[in-house]
C-alpha cells in the first residue's frame, strides 16, 4: 500500500532523490510540489521509499554438493521496473553464504556474493538475463564454492535480506534507497543435543528463512509423509538393542516415484538414510544435508537407471527424530541408530518395516535394491546388509565406521545391551543360500557384497586387516586427493580406475585425503558421479553367485602380532608413544567371536578391536574385558 504524505513532504523527498542519483536532476514532475508524495498528479509520477515499494523477498534457493544453497533473492516491487533501472551496484544483500569465512570452504571463495541483477516477469532465475521489464529484480549470488559442513536446517540457508542502495526511477516515479534491510526470516533459537554427556548443549541463534519464503529446486518430485499431516508410517514392535524392549513408533519419510511410474515395469529402489547431524522428524533435512536425495531424483540418475535395464529408480529416504515420545513414561525416546557403541534403536527395525511396505506396493525387482548411507546412515545400512543376507544389490556407505562385529550378551560401562532377535521376518535367520547363519558375525556376512565405501584416512580400516590376515585377501583402494583444484571429472576417474582392478571381493575402498572432513567426504562422493554408475551396475545376482570368504569360523590370534601403519586403530592425544593396533587373527581363522573395537556414547571407556568377555565378571553394568593390543 502506498503511504500519502503531506505535501510539504514532497521537497525533501524529492532533495533525498537528487542526492541518491549522484546529482541528477530530476524529472519536473518529481520536483512538482503540487501533489503530494506516493500518489498520481496529472499522470505524473510520485516519491515513495523501498520499504514500501518492495512486497517481499524470495530466497532461490538448490541442493549442491555440500547440502542446500541460495542461487538467488528474488524481490517483489508493487509495480513494473525496467531492465535498464537496475544495476550490481543498486543493492546489498545478506545471506547465509556471507557468514561463512575462508576456514569454513573447501573449495571456492567470496561465498553468497552478489554476482547479478535484472528484472524479470516471475520469481525465478532467467538464463536469458531477465525481461526488459517485470515487477521482480532478480539477485543472482555467487554459488561456487564448497562449505566444509551442512548448517542446522535447510531454512538457514535460504534467509536473506535485500536493502536497495540507489533510487530507481520508474514509469510510476521514483522509490528512495532503503533505510533497513527487508527479509525472508525470523531469528530462532537451536539447542542441540550433545550424546556423549546425555546434556542439551549450548544455545545457538541463527536466521530462519520463513516458511513459503523460499523455493528449493530438484526436490520436486518427492512426496512427505509426516507425523503433523498424520502420514508418517506407523511402525509396531519394533526391538531396541538399548534395553530389549518393543516400540511402537511414527516414522516420517520422503518417497521418489518416478513420474511416469507403471506398475507393469521394473523398478529399483535405493534406501538413503541421513547422518546423526541431521536427525529430525522433517523429512526435508534429510533432502537437503547433502546432494544424495537431489542426484537419485534427477534425470541423470534416473536416465542411467534406464540404461542399465531398469525402468526408472524409487527412492525412500526416512527422517529419524532425536527424540521420540514413547510414552508418558519416556516422553524423550533416544532414537538414534548405530550409537557409537554396538547398538541400534527400535528406528531401524521400522525402516525394515517401511522397506518391506515399499516392496509391496510398488514394482521393484528384488535384484536391484540399493543402500546410501552417511555417517550414522552409512553404518545403519552397512548393518543393516547383515540381517538380512544379500537382500541389497549395492552399499554406498560414506564417512562411517566399518565394524559391526559385536557380543552384546555381556554389559558394559554400567550399560547391558541386547541382540536383535533373528525372526524370520525383520532379521533373518538363513543366509542367502538358505543356511542357518549368525547375522552378528558380520565380517562374514557382507564378505560377497558389492561396496563401495568412501572414507576421510583416519576413519576405520578394521575389515582390510581382518580380510587379509585371515583369509590373505586385500580389498582394493584408492586414494583421492582432493584441494581446491578437484574436479567431479577428475574424482570420476579416479573411481572408474579403482573399481576396474582385480578383485576377490565386490568390496572397494576410496580414501579422500587433502583439504576433506568427516562430513565433506560424502559431499564430495555425491558430488562424483561416477559412484552412481558403478551403484546402477551392480545386482544381487552377482553376490549370490560370488562365494563368502571362509570366515564362519572362531576368531583365532596370529602368533606374531603385526604393528604396522595398516594395524593401528587409536594413537594416544597426549601421548603419542600409546598405540592401540587391531589384533593379528590367525591364517584359516574366522570372525565368529570377533568384537570390533567400541567406545559407547556418554564415556571415555572404550573397549579395543579383539575385546573378549571375561567370564567371571557377569555382574550387571560391571562387565570386565580381556583386551587385545
Amino acid at each position: 500500500m502506498r503511504r500519502r504524505r503531506k505535501q510539504g513532504g514532497i521537497a525533501v523527498l524529492a532533495l533525498a532523490v537528487a542526492i541518491a542519483l549522484n546529482g541528477q536532476a530530476l524529472p519536473a514532475e518529481a520536483s512538482t510540489a503540487a501533489a503530494p508524495a506516493g500518489q498520481q498528479a496529472d499522470g505524473q509520477g510520485f516519491v515513495t521509499t523501498a520499504e514500501q515499494a518492495i512486497k517481499s523477498v524470495k530466497a532461490l534457493g538448490f541442493v549442491d554438493t555440500d547440502g542446500s544453497k541460495l542461487r538467488a533473492i528474488a524481490v517483489e516491487y508493487d509495480r513494473p521496473i525496467a531492465a535498464k533501472a537496475v544495476s550490481k551496484d543498486a543493492f546489498a544483500v545478506e545471506d547465509y553464504g556471507m557468514t561463512l569465512s575462508e576456514k569454513d570452504l573447501t573449495q571456492g571463495s567470496a561465498p553468497g556474493a552478489v554476482e547479478k541483477v535484472y528484472v524479470n516477469d516471475a520469481p525465478a532465475v532467467s538464463a536469458a538475463g531477465g525481461t526488459s521489464s517485470g515487477r521482480y529484480v532478480i539477485i543472482e549470488v555467487n554459488t561456487d564454492y564448497q562449505a566444509g559442513r551442512f548448517p542446522r536446517s535447510y531454512a538457514i540457508t535460504m534467509a536473506a535480506g535485500v536493502k536497495q542502495c540507489k533510487a530507481i526511477h520508474t514509469a510510476d516515479g521514483f522509490i528512495l534507497p532503503s533505510e533497513q534491510a527487508v527479509t525472508n526470516y525470523t531469528q530462532k533459537t537451536y539447542i542441540g543435543y550433545d550424546p556423549q554427556t546425555g546434556k542439551d548443549r549450548a544455545p545457538e541463534y541463527y536466521h530462519y528463512a520463513n516458511e513459503g519464503a523460499y523455493t528449493i529446486a530438484g526436490l520436486e518430485g518427492y512426496q512427505l509423509y509426516t507425523i503433523e499431516d498424520g502420514t508418517a508410517f506407523h511402525a509396531t514392535h519394533c526391538f531396541d538393542e538399548a534395553n530389549g524392549q518393543y516400540w511402537d513408533l511414527d516414522l516420517p519419510y520422503a518417497l521418489y516415484v518416478p513420474a511416469d511410474y507403471d506398475p507393469q515395469k521394473s523398478y529399483g529402489l535405493v534406501l538413503h538414510i541421513h547422518d546423526a547431524g541431521s536427525m529430525s522428524s522433517d523429512p526435508r533435512l534429510t533432502l537437503t544435508e547433502s546432494q544424495a536425495a537431489a542426484n537419485y531424483a534427477s534425470e541423470a540418475f534416473q536416465s542411467l537407471a534406464k540404461a542399465n535395464g531398469l525402468a526408472g529408480v524409487i527412492v525412500l529416504c526416512p527422517a529419524i527424530a532425536e527424540f521420540y515420545p514413547m510414552d508418558a513414561a519416556h516422553p524423550d525416546y533416544e532414537l538414534r541408530m548405530a550409537r557409537d557403541n554396538w547398538t541400534l534403536s527400535c528406528a531401524e527395525p521400522a525402516i525394515w518395516q517401511l522397506m518391506d511396505k515399499i516392496t509391496k506396493e510398488y514394482h521393484i525387482d528384488p535384484d536391484r535394491i540399493y543402500g546410501s548411507g552417511q555417517s550414522m546412515g552409512g553404518m545403519t545400512v552397512m548393518a543393516m546388509a547383515a540381517q538380512r543376507d544379500n537382500y541389497f544389490a549395492a552399499l554406498l556407505p560414506m564417512s562411517c565406521k566399518w565394524g559391526n562385529n559385536f557380543n552384546k550378551d555381556f554389559p558394559f560401562n554400567g550399560a547391558r545391551y541386547y541382540s536383535m532377535p533373528a525372526d524370520g521376518t525383520i532379521v533373518w535367520q538363513n543366509d542367502s543360500d538358505g543356511r542357518p547363519v549368525d547375522y552378528r558375525n558380520w565380517f562374514y556376512l557382507v564378505s560377497d557384497d558389492n561396496i563401495l565405501y568412501l572414507n576421510t584416512a583416519q576413519e576405520n580400516t578394521e575389515y582390510r586387516v581382518l580380510y587379509e590376515d585371515l583369509a590373505g585377501v586385500k580389498v582394493p583402494r584408492r586414494s583421492l586427493v582432493l584441494d581446491d583444484k578437484t574436479t567431479a571429472a577428475k574424482r570420476s576417474a579416479a573411481i572408474r580406475r579403482l573399481v576396474a582392478e582385480p578383485n576377490e571381493t565386490g568390496i572397494y575402498q576410496a580414501v579422500l585425503t587433502g583439504n576433506v572432513s568427516h562430513m565433506s567426504a560424502w559431499f564430495y562422493g555425491h558430488g562424483t558421479p561416477a559412484c552412481y554408475d558403478w551403484l546402477l551396475k551392480q545386482t544381487r545376482k552377482t553376490e549370490m553367485a560370488r562365494p563368502k570368504l571362509p570366515l564362519d569360523r572362531p576368531f583365532a590370534l596370529a602368533e606374531q602380532q603385526k604393528k604396522t601403519a595398516d594395524h593401528i586403530y587409536s594413537v594416544d592425544r597426549k601421548d603419542s608413544s600409546k598405540v592401540v593396533y587391531y589384533p593379528t587373527g590367525r591364517r584359516g581363522a574366522g570372525t565368529r567371536g570377533y568384537n570390533s573395537g567400541v567406545t559407547a556414547l556418554g564415556s571415555t571407556a572404550s573397549l579395543p578391536p579383539g575385546w573378549q568377555p571375561s567370564f567371571a565378571a557377569k555382574t550387571e553394568g560391571k562387565g570386565s574385558t580381556d583386551a587385545v593390543h
